[in-house]
């Protein structure tokens, strides 16, 4: 049997050559150079050579697909494109534009309104993806409050969660509100007490609610009313219902807890601002089945972990990470019970983790 001839395929015999790119930042100047975008920094990205325009600030409600948004403009709500030329600069983030991003939209086309500049912002919601790059994945933008919202049964208190979510919204620089929601089915004062006096001797807002009986919702809305707020929290822990409480004409669509493990099914289906009709807006964002933080992150942790930002300054290394250190003000607030075991031992989970 014959074997089969070979595919005969042309060899590369050329030499490569050396190509001089300029400096990135020269090119952002020069907008003829568009082979050259990917180097294009994104600090460059309000920096348009673009004329005729007539822009006017809006602030963006909601995400659609293929880089289309809708944006309040002058209190009207209009849908509006992203620019091309937004799209040729390098970001950290894996989205451009986030919800409650203010920007600057150009209207001189009636018919096709464009998303020029997207206006520094004030603050982020950010988490990070796995993988080795853990590029920002932003939830929300321009905020005054997170409320980190939990439940006391179905599915059950994990106070290892608050105290994750408490250090992603301090490293972030966000103030936090914890809710406690599904109150009605505690069975032990005592249990409850246990589980949030050191939350609320470090001076967390914290306030324990039910959309059965109407416990903490006046509480709850006062701490709403005028705000930029972002619920956030695991799935099955009542955000919705919590939302459809305080503001009925949303009328959201709610899911049950699964009896068997305990968990919440998505039923936010796509982060949406959307105002209160007693003052401020809501953020609500799909349910986080995963928080992630910045494998950077680790060094930020033994100084903004739950009620640990107080004792920091007084351990006698700068750097410590209230392990087996000696002269840590932490291990001896563990061992004159100060601090729980029990949030030490979150604590050195999570820092392990990262």
């Amino acid at each position: 049997m014959k074997q089969k001839d070979k595919k005969k395929t042309k060899r590369w015999t050329e030499r490569i050559k050396n190509i001089h790119l300029p400096d990135p930042d020269i090119l952002d100047e020069v907008k003829e150079k568009s082979k050259y975008k990917t180097a294009r920094v994104s600090t460059k990205a309000n920096q348009s050579c673009k004329e005729g325009l007539q822009l006017v600030q809006g602030r963006i409600m909601e995400i659609k697909s293929n880089y289309h948004y809708i944006v309040e403009i002058n209190g009207i709500l209009e849908t509006a494109k992203l620019s091309g030329r937004l799209k040729q600069f390098l970001y950290q983030s894996h989205t451009i534009a986030a919800i409650g991003d203010f920007v600057a939209v150009d209207i001189s086309n009636s018919t096709d309104k464009r998303i020029e500049k997207i206006i520094p912002r004030r603050n982020a919601l950010i988490r990070y993806g796995t993988g080795s790059f853990q590029k920002e994945i932003i939830l929300a933008a321009n905020v005054d409050q997170v409320i980190i919202t939990s439940s006391w049964r179905k599915p059950r208190f994990k106070a290892g969660l608050i105290d994750r979510y408490l250090c992603i919204v301090t490293i972030q620089k966000l103030k936090p509100v914890i809710v406690i929601n599904k109150i009605d089915l505690l069975e032990d004062e005592q249990e409850l007490e246990a589980q949030t006096a050191y939350y609320k001797t470090m001076g967390y807002p914290l306030v324990c609610t039910s959309t059965v009986n109407g416990t903490g919702m006046q509480e709850l809305m006062d701490l709403l009313k005028d705000k930029d707020s972002v619920f956030t929290g695991h799935s099955g822990t009542g955000k919705t219902s919590l939302i459809n409480y305080l503001e009925p004409s949303l009328n959201l669509t709610t899911a049950e807890v699964s009896d068997r493990n305990e968990k919440g099914k998505h039923t936010t289906s796509q982060s949406i601002l959307i105002p209160w009709s007693f003052g401020g807006h809501l953020l609500d964002t799909p349910g986080i089945k995963t928080i992630t933080l910045h494998s950077e992150d680790k060094e930020h942790i033994p100084k903004v972990f739950p009620g640990f930002e107080r004792l920091y300054g007084k351990c006698k290394f700068n750097d410590c990470r209230h392990i087996n250190e000696d002269d840590c003000a932490v291990l001896a607030a563990v061992e004159k019970g100060i601090i729980p075991f029990e949030r030490y031992d979150s604590y050195q989970y999570l820092y392990a983790s990262l």
